[in-house]
């Protein structure tokens, strides 16, 4: 009887391993200016490919960190101002709709999970509260029923799928007005969190900024000591930090740091370029190598435009970098200048594995 009852047991274990197994993926980035192709802040060319190629490969929900528009910035283009954030929201959202991604509640096959990055979060024309309220409107809305921080409703929240538990951070609530600092987790919250799912095993944090600086230096690593909470509280249940903000594709091991300030472990931080322009106006560019000498680069590929597929089955995850580079034209002129311009026939871009790594919780 008891051989019985333990071979059920077993069964029954197995069946939980396998409603577990199921894909997501991550996009980020996918602004636009007015200057380069775009349609109302965002590169709608990029958004349909690689929505269309995600829910092709069988993707059931996306988590976006950031940078999806423009947004209120001075710089939109010499000749114009930039539409008004709920118009660039729109834009984003038609385009994601039209190949079948929408919000909760939408109804579309592919389910997206957004929070803010810097671009919409910027208030260099318009006040704070216009800046919040329209995300809201247009988006934070479909976010409120969540979980979430008091007085962040819509903005940093948490859902489980599938027995994960995916932690959505905006990390720019009390940003300055550049949102060039101030700019963290709330680490209270998800402390919180984490304890009140224990049996969420694979916990997948997302949030605008990395958390040790690959180009720009604005991001978590500001506060070494709150940055270095945020990955401990993670280090059980998570093997991977998905971020965006440097518009290229970085793949590096990152250290935990114990309360000590020893290594404790190591988890991969991954940055997403899905359309924003490449940062050919930084000088000089990023040559791949991380400023702290703990963090040990994996993959470092420039001007390719894409998204993360991520395969959860039982305790493994494997990650999949999935990236064209048919998305611009690339030119170099007699005095070395870079430049670039979209390439709007986004039906005939061609995909391909760039990169890809998998780890197994204990």
């Amino acid at each position: 009887m008891k051989n019985l009852m333990f071979l059920v047991w077993l069964l029954l274990l197995a069946g939980v391993c396998q409603s577990q197994s199921y894909k997501f993926a991550v996009l980020c980035d996918t602004r636009s200016d007015g200057s380069n192709s775009g349609f109302n802040g965002v590169n709608v060319s990029a958004i349909k490919a690689v929505c269309t190629h995600l829910k092709d490969s069988g993707a059931e929900i996306v988590i976006a960190p950031g940078d999806f528009i423009c947004g209120n910035v001075t710089w939109y283009n010499s000749t114009q101002t930039p539409p008004d954030n709920s118009v660039q929201y729109q834009a984003l959202l038609d385009a994601a709709r039209s190949v079948g991604v929408g919000l909760p509640g939408d109804g579309e096959k592919v389910t997206l999970y957004p929070v803010r990055g810097n671009h919409e979060c910027y208030q260099q024309i318009l006040p704070e509260d216009s800046i919040e309220e329209a995300w809201l409107k247009s988006i934070g809305y479909s976010l409120t029923g969540m979980e979430h921080p008091e007085d962040e409703a819509g903005f940093t929240y948490s859902f489980v799928y599938n027995g994960s538990l995916f932690i959505g951070l905006d990390e720019y609530m009390h940003a300055n007005a550049t949102k060039d600092s101030i700019i963290y987790v709330n680490q209270k919250w998800l402390d919180y969190e984490l304890l009140k799912h224990p049996d969420s095993k694979h916990v997948f944090a997302f949030g605008h900024t990395p958390a040790f600086a690959a180009q720009h230096q604005d991001c978590l690593g500001q506060d070494s000591i709150a940055r270095n909470a945020f990955l401990q509280s993670l280090n059980d249940r998570s093997g991977v930090y998905f971020c965006g903000h440097d518009h290229f594709y970085a793949r590096a091991e990152i250290p935990v740091y114990s309360r000590g300030g020893g290594i404790e472990n190591y988890m991969q931080q991954v940055i997403t370029p899905s359309g924003a322009p490449f940062l050919g106006g930084f000088s000089p560019r990023w040559n791949g190598i991380y400023k702290n000498q703990d963090v040990e680069t994996e993959t470092f590929i420039d001007h390719a435009v894409g998204y993360q597929l991520v395969t959860v089955d039982g305790n493994k995850v494997n990650v999949q970098f999935i990236a064209t580079n048919d998305a611009c034209t690339f030119t170099i002129d007699s005095t070395g200048k870079f430049s670039f311009i979209y390439n709007d026939n986004w039906q005939n871009w061609s995909f391909v594995v760039m990169d890809e790594f998998s780890y197994e919780l204990p």
